[in-house]
Parts: C-alpha cells; structure tokens; sequence
C-alpha cells in the first residue's frame, strides 16, 4: 500500500491525541514551544483563531473537541467489571503490547525500527512515531501497534505507551478483551508531508476546512479511522485508565500543559 494514503488514513495517532488533554490559551501564552514555523503561516493562524477563539481567555481544547466529537462521550463511560476468564485474556494481551513496547526504549530505537514521528509532542498525548505497515485489521494484532508514543522528541526521548489504529467493520473494532478499551476517531484532520515526517498545521476536530488545509499544502480527511491509546509502560501508567485518551501524567518540558495553538509543546 502507498505509504502516503496509509499516513493520511493513520495521521489521527499523533495529531488527534493532541486534542485530548490540551489548554489553547490565548495570544500571550501560545508561543511555539518547539519555534518552527508552518508552511503558509497566514493560514494557519487564521484557521487556527477561528478554531480556537483568542478572546483573552483560556480555553479548554479538551472540552471544545469533545462537542465536536461523539466519540468522546463513548471513551468517558466508567469501565465495567470483568469475569475470570476475561480478565486472564486482557492481562494476556497486555503483557504482550507491554512486550512491544519495551522492545523500542527511546525514540531512536524507534527510528532504527523503523518507525517515523507523526506531529509533535501533546501533553497527555505524547509523541507519535508510526509504522506505515502496521495498520491492523478487525479483530485488531496486539503485536502490531501503529504508534510507539513518546515523553518527546529527542534520540533519548522514553518510550511511555502505544497507539493501535483500525478500519472496524461495523463500528468500532474487536480491540481488546472486555467492554473498556473505547476507541475513537477524529474529524476534519489535515496533515502536511516534510522530509519523511508528519506536521500539523491545524487543530482537529474544529471548523477547519478542506480549502483551509489546501492552502498550506496539506492533505485533508474528514474523518480517521479508529484508533486507542494503550499506556502500559511501567512508570508511565494512565491514572484515568490503561485505554484512556489522555494520559495526564504526560506534560510539557516545564511541567505545564501550555501549549501552542496547534496543541504541541516541548517533552523531554
């Protein structure tokens, strides 16, 4: 398969995650962390601003995707308990993505493996290194995630955790054992192709439109496949959950989770 139609139908790992625990804040705060600039810069920012209003206030992009996105209120449902026999399945599958994940300590073992950064790092969200062919079927391949997610971008970045990404046949797809693991997807994504890796000059899930992403050269989805963040590195546990969207114990290099518009900031 062409590896740019699979990172267009993948790009929500990386990008998607941004939206889930971010703080777009207002003008004076917003700063690029990681001071690269897009392509079109114009654009952007007017995108931007009108995805997320500056009007001199925060704004919570967690809560502002959420009303854009059905599939948030699915992945906020509390987990239900589980019989013996599940039980024992899930902690199968988990010690086998913990496996994998292990496998990739830092971010340039990912990169000898073969894995190649899509976006920047998110608070809660992580950096995203994918595979171009591990996109998995439905049921979904424990072995095979699409994202290894990182506590940043730098060679010695730590690995923290996976992302899976699935076509479900009708709905979400057969991911794990049990009810809990809620996966989701993203809407109005663009995504731009530079030098091998993934930028996003957008947020997503807002009012960005297919125009907007063609002005900056972007390519633009109305809708991601599904996908689920799995957080099973030891020490890097998700408070609100091993399948949970966010992981708040990601933050930003200087202990916040200010970001810039797009959602990104700097990690380790």
């Amino acid at each position: 398969m062409n590896p740019r139609v699979v990172l267009i139908g993948l790009v929500g790992v990386a990008i998607v995650a941004t939206m889930s625990f971010v703080i777009v804040t207002n003008d004076e705060r917003v700063a690029d962390a990681t001071s690269e600039e897009p392509a079109n810069t114009a654009a952007v920012g007017d995108a931007a601003s009108a995805a997320s209003v500056t009007d001199g206030h925060e704004h919570n992009a967690l809560a502002e995707s959420q009303e854009n996105n059905p599939d948030h209120a699915a992945e906020n449902q509390p987990d239900q308990p589980l019989d013996a026999a599940t039980r024992d399945q899930l902690a199968s599958q988990l010690s086998q993505a913990r496996d994998v994940a292990m496998r990739y300590p830092t971010v340039a073992d990912a990169e000898v493996g073969g894995f190649h950064r899509a976006g920047k790092f998110a608070p809660g969200a992580g950096a995203h290194y994918v595979a171009y062919g591990n996109m998995t079927g439905d049921p979904i391949d424990v072995q095979k995630p699409m994202a290894l997610v990182y506590d940043g971008v730098s060679p010695a970045s730590e690995i923290v955790g996976l992302m899976y990404y699935a076509f479900g046949v009708d709905g979400a797809p057969e991911g794990f054992a049990g009810p809990n693991d809620h996966w989701h997807r993203h809407r109005g994504v663009c995504i731009q192709f530079q030098a091998g890796v993934i930028e996003v000059p957008f947020p997503v899930d807002t009012d960005v439109t297919a125009d907007q992403c063609e002005q900056v050269d972007g390519d633009y989805m109305e809708e991601t496949a599904w996908m689920l963040h799995t957080w099973v590195v030891p020490s890097w546990e998700s408070p609100a959950g091993v399948f949970s969207h966010a992981n708040p114990n990601l933050l930003c290099a200087d202990g916040t989770d200010n970001t810039d518009k797009i959602g990104f900031c700097a990690g380790t």
